[in-house]
């Protein structure tokens, strides 16, 4: 099964889509003498911009061993010898590689691009000072954002922030503390903060913004504070995280610069948004990708399908209209039973009355899911069932995923020509990762409802009376946290954040022997000798096909999809091993603890 997210996206990166940042080669940096002018220089950064693609792997929006709830392929497996992440470590310092040799030659040749600045493309408006300071802040993020990577996987890692020569250098390093990689994280976010304008010119849209670095800043401390890394509950660290998460955000709303896209749905269709903070950029045919084409049935992708399928679970897991927990109250006296996709009651019909996020994200049996290049007998609906005359190949969930698709792509563009940007950060998890923070702060429960009743009043949840959007009043703080990760779950459904969420807070272990399920619609047997199209040209003409009749054509059953393993969640899946090659190449180097004979504390 393919990856999922970025993993179909290795050859972008965080780019412009007009100017230098579209005709560059993504994989070499010019000679020294390409440092004459500003302009040659920010060739030389946009290069790092592009390689930032490669670098991560398909590691920049990984979900790539979750679903939004669960596993997305194969046991959990975050072995030494992991394909996926095999070489990672590599990859990574060779990048950062990069970074170090961009930056010593910015600072080298500062003086001749400075002079240079004021006969360049650059929007004179965005130089707040040195015009050399700005790029290196550029180079600074990039870097932080590639450690950063390692340092969620592996704790502690070596600190090389020079350039290395081979011939005159120790080529061979130790690991840093996890506390010193911290620091210097935030080092570079914080030069990279304080040399950044607050917003680029529109020909450069998505480069890095002083807001950007601040947002991912917080994302880095939330991290940092999180029970992964802070296991004794450090409240310092959580306060540190929450000035932080708090100073990105009125950076961001500031002059309404960023804010929450009214329309959920157009988050994920339309660019440069207000809610856009860090963005990958595409544009057909220089950078594209076939994400889109893997949300869609096999018979609407070029064979693309299959990497992007929800489970039972997640459809399950979102809120009511009103944002109440869900389920329906089928005896009329308050009093809710669970959803049950197996019953021919109310129980069995989940799809009606949620949160409107949930027809954003998932498409059942019988929902609109209009696609260019649909024979007309579909006109817009999908139907996931099994059975009947015509043999297909339905969704191997019962479900799928239209968050990321554009309906008027044709197959062939959606699998060839995809060009929609991809948004690695957004103004609703910096709200959420504020929100998070206040929450394990303490004495903040009014910012925290009012960020949780915003982002819901967005998605479209009603208010109900009390004005709390189906949320529980007055909420200890523990339920307060709670709140906060489920909100997390719903908003951020397949953007790559729920991985690194069970990682930090630690949860995996809570889900030991959990499986994945699926659903399975079948045709009743009277009209399985139908057609489909003549089968779905009669049930489209029932106008109570989705509430009253939907039982009278389909039976449904539930499925374990882990049928051989269950969740096994050992403590040393929490920080990653160091493959083997890696002691060869340089012996210096320790394995972690937990890790075929290690003894390095990722947490020293």
């Amino acid at each position: 099964m393919k990856k999922i997210l970025l993993a179909l996206l290795t050859s972008c990166a965080l780019v412009s889509c007009e100017g230098y940042f579209d005709q560059l080669p993504k994989t070499e940096l010019p000679s020294e003498t390409f440092y004459t002018s500003y302009d040659a220089a920010l060739r030389n950064v946009a290069i790092l911009y592009a390689n930032a693609g490669h670098v991560n792997d398909g590691i920049m929006t990984s979900d790539r061993f979750m679903m939004p709830s669960l596993m997305n392929e194969g046991p959990f497996d975050l072995t030494s010898t992991s394909g996926s992440v095999l070489n990672l470590w590599s990859k990574h310092y060779a990048y950062i590689a990069q970074a170090n040799l961009i930056l010593e030659r910015l600072e080298t040749n500062k003086e001749v691009i400075d002079e240079n600045a004021g006969h360049s493309a650059l929007d004179k408006a965005t130089i707040t000072g040195s015009a050399t300071e700005m790029l290196m802040g550029e180079v600074r993020f990039l870097r932080a954002y590639a450690y950063f990577t390692l340092y969620r996987y592996y704790g502690g890692v070596p600190l090389i922030l020079t350039p290395q020569d081979r011939h005159s250098d120790d080529l061979y390093v130790t690991r840093n503390t996890a506390k010193e990689c911290i620091d210097q994280i935030v080092k570079d976010l914080d030069d990279a903060a304080a040399s950044l304008p607050s917003i680029w010119g529109e020909n450069d849209f998505g480069r890095i913004t002083k807001g950007a670095a601040m947002a991912f800043k917080g994302r880095v401390l939330l991290t940092y504070a999180s029970k992964q890394f802070n296991p004794n509950n450090d409240r310092t660290r959580w306060q540190t995280a929450y000035n932080a998460c708090l100073a990105a955000q009125k950076e961001l709303s500031e002059n309404g610069q960023r804010a929450l896209h009214p329309i959920y749905k157009e988050i994920w269709t339309k660019e440069t948004t207000s809610e856009t903070v860090i963005t990958t950029r595409f544009l057909d045919p220089v950078r594209t990708h076939n994400f889109m084409a893997g949300l869609r049935p096999l018979e609407f992708s070029v064979g693309a399908t299959g990497n992007h399928h929800p489970t039972l679970d997640m459809a399950l897991a979102f809120p009511m209209a009103d944002g109440t927990t869900p389920g329906v109250d089928v005896n009329g006296d308050g009093v809710k039973e669970a959803f049950d996709p197996t019953a021919t009651d109310a129980t069995g019909m989940f799809w009606l009355n949620r949160d409107p996020r949930f027809y954003d994200i998932i498409v059942y049996n019988g929902a609109e899911y209009p696609l260019n290049g649909m024979p007309e007998w579909f006109q817009g609906c999908m139907y996931t069932y099994k059975g009947g005359e015509d043999t297909h190949s339905p969704t191997g969930t019962g479900f799928y995923s239209c968050k990321f698709s554009i309906p008027e792509k044709t197959a062939t563009e959606a699998k060839d020509h995809g060009d929609m940007d991809w948004i690695e950060m957004r103004y609703a998890e910096v709200l959420l990762n504020l929100a998070e923070c206040a929450a394990e702060v303490g004495n903040k429960s009014d910012e925290v409802y009012t960020i949780l009743k915003d982002i819901r009043k967005r998605a479209g949840i009603t208010a109900n009376a009390d004005g709390l959007y189906g949320l529980k009043a007055n909420m200890s703080q523990q339920e307060l946290i709670d709140a906060v990760l489920y909100e997390r779950r719903i908003e951020l459904a397949y953007e790559g954040k729920r991985f690194w969420d069970l990682l930090r807070r630690k949860i995996f272990s809570d889900m030991q022997g959990y499986s994945r399920y699926r659903i399975e619609i079948q045709v009743k047997n009277e009209y399985a000798a139908m057609a489909r199209r003549d089968f779905i040209t009669m049930i489209k003409s029932d106008p109570e096909l989705m509430t009253k009749n939907y039982f009278k054509y389909f039976t449904t059953q539930t499925w374990r999809i882990d049928e051989t393993y269950q969740w096994d969640v050992k403590d040393n899946y929490y920080f990653q091993g160091l493959a083997r090659k890696h002691f060869e190449q340089n012996p210096k180097l320790q394995q972690t603890i937990g890790w075929e004979s290690g003894d390095f504390d990722p947490l020293k």
